[in-house]
């Protein structure tokens, strides 16, 4: 659980990064947080509130010190603080993050207050592959066996859902050896999307060995930030953010997982 936890922030702190670490740029700043809380059911829950990286050098921050914040969750009548971990994390082991639970964040950073609300969406239900194996052959003229492969998961409430496939070998072999390695990303996502199936060319895979196949379940507002940080044309100094008084995200999802081996053909 833990591993699937590391390789779900890597991917979604992309967007945070993109979309939200930027000042709004406006004559007169305001020091307002950025904020990352992904409540991943069954795992333990993650707060990092971070500063916003200005464009002037003329920006003034507040004096608030990042690790002495009061970061309180409430879920439903109960109230749990969060303790901080240094490097602006806050955590608590007591709290326990199950789906379709309803979640509120609170607290002050520059005498302001911080809040926003998310529920943590069901599991992901009959998430299916249609092969465990595939074979791709490193000639890029030869047809692979197959060519592609389909996932496909129940989606009855038109929710979004989001793909993450990373190769979990220590030591992977390339797949093409003359490859410039330092440019081949181990792990790689699709768009959210509002269907109910993905169909992927093999060829999209870098690597063989055994590969790690995660559907999320996400809100609405992780799609949205996915799609502002993938559309170039969007203005940058309006990230939009769910989070009263600061920039970023706090949102529920919730997982399943399935295994692939790529083989060579």
């Amino acid at each position: 659980m833990k591993e699937i936890k590391k390789y779900q922030i890597i991917a979604f702190t992309i967007l945070i990064i993109s979309g939200c670490s930027k000042e709004n740029i406006k004559p007169d700043f305001v020091d307002i947080p950025v904020v990352e809380g992904y409540l991943h059911a069954g795992q333990p829950i993650e707060i990092k509130v971070s500063r916003q990286v200005p464009y002037s050098n003329d920006a003034i921050f507040s004096s608030e010190n990042l690790d002495s914040l009061s970061i309180n969750i409430f879920d439903g009548n109960l109230n749990y603080e969060l303790l901080s971990v240094g490097e602006g994390k806050y955590t608590n082991i007591n709290l326990n993050i199950n789906q379709l639970n309803s979640f509120r964040l609170d607290f002050f950073y520059n005498d302001l207050p911080i809040v926003s609300e998310t529920t943590v969406p069901k599991k992901p239900e009959n998430f299916l592959s249609s092969r465990n194996n595939i074979y791709v052959s490193d000639d890029i003229f030869t047809t692979n066996e197959p060519s592609e492969i389909d996932f496909s998961w129940e989606n009855s409430d038109d929710s979004y859902y989001f793909i993450l496939i990373e190769n979990i070998e220590l030591n992977p072999t390339p797949i093409f050896e003359n490859d410039n390695l330092s440019n081949i990303n181990k792990l790689f996502k699709i768009t959210p999307t509002l269907s109910d199936s993905y169909s992927m060319n093999t060829r999209r895979f870098s690597y063989y060995g055994n590969h790690r196949i995660i559907l999320f379940h996400i809100n609405s507002d992780l799609a949205a930030l996915y799609e502002e940080s993938d559309n170039t044309s969007q203005n940058i100094s309006n990230p939009s953010s769910e989070i009263n008084n600061a920039f970023g995200i706090f949102t529920g999802i919730n997982s399943d997982t399935l295994y692939l081996q790529v083989e060579p053909q």
